[in-house]
């Protein structure tokens, strides 16, 4: 049975007070004569593809069965297991962790930014929990999805910065349903594979926005639910292991990688095409689910597997 991972129960609204993880401290102009001084020189680079460094990098798993005055997410343990095998499968140094509160989190995600992560070719960071709009929950609390990412962001963790700092989240944004529309083809696109481009190296310094570099993948869109099976676990997870295991073993792309956007849009595919909700309730029966990213990469990544030795 599908069930989905919105926040409150199907055609409530949402009535809870402000969250304390909405308080923002006021942004600060720097004012000290050194960065009234400093000058910033913005070039362009012939660089179209990350570097490829000596490990893989850290993924970190924020797994939420129990939320608090939420219904319990049955089958996401299966989800957890599978998405661990599948990062173990790339080298990915893989930190699972159940039922976090918004502090525990806040505190993990705050440590992990401070390790150094030069010789690492990415970041990873996937969570499963539930969700509302512009935000997602820890074992205590709702708090803005943005709370994820903003410890790994370029003014916060030097180490990663001209490095993909990668982000999947199954969690439902909203309460809409989308609805199935069907369509006739009389052939079927195929695409075959790109080798990457030579990368540059070139010995200067650049300047690029904080944000850059970075990709989050949400298992549906904005204001939407998101589906899970109680037993088989969720649409988008179980599609992103499947798409993530079939490329691992697929040999010959071993050494070359493989171009993450061209995973990802395979994970779109699979979740849209393949996927429609069977349930009790009615309201929620015979739904899709449009998994969907925001990227603000500036480069090609190409996911390669580094198993340890």
């Amino acid at each position: 049975m599908d069930t989905t991972d919105f926040s409150l129960a199907f055609g409530k609204k949402n009535k809870h007070k402000k969250d304390k993880a909405d308080a923002t401290l006021e942004a600060k102009t720097p004012t000290s004569e050194a960065d009234l001084k400093r000058t910033i020189v913005s070039r362009p680079t012939r660089d179209d593809t990350y570097e490829n460094c000596a490990r893989i990098g850290i993924a970190i798993i924020l797994n939420h069965k129990d939320v608090k005055g939420q219904k319990q997410r049955t089958g996401t343990e299966r989800d957890r297991d599978d998405i661990q095998k599948s990062l173990l499968g790339y080298g990915f140094d893989v930190r699972p962790y159940n039922d976090l509160t918004f502090a525990e989190i806040t505190d993990l995600l705050k440590e992990v930014a401070r390790e150094d992560h030069s010789q690492n070719d990415c970041f990873v960071l996937v969570l499963m929990s539930h969700g509302a709009e512009g935000k997602v929950y820890a074992k205590d609390m709702a708090y803005p999805v943005e709370r994820l990412w903003n410890p790994f962001l370029g003014d916060s963790c030097k180490t990663l910065v001209n490095k993909p700092k990668l982000f999947f989240l199954q969690a439902c944004r909203g309460e809409l349903l989308e609805k199935a529309v069907e369509f006739s083809a009389f052939a079927v696109m195929t695409r075959e594979l790109e080798p990457p481009a030579a990368t540059m190296a070139q010995p200067v310094t650049y300047a690029i926005p904080s944000t850059a570099d970075m990709l989050v993948f949400y298992s549906t869109f904005d204001k939407y639910f998101s589906f899970r099976n109680v037993e088989e676990g969720s649409w988008f997870i179980q599609s992103l292991c499947r798409v993530l295991d079939s490329t691992a073993n697929f040999e010959a792309l071993q050494s070359e990688g493989i171009d993450l956007l061209r995973m990802l849009t395979e994970v779109n595919r699979r979740v849209a095409y393949e996927y429609q909700s069977n349930t009790k309730n009615e309201a929620l029966n015979q739904m899709k689910e449009m998994p969907n990213f925001m990227s603000t990469l500036t480069k090609t990544f190409q996911l390669r597997v580094k198993r340890k030795t």
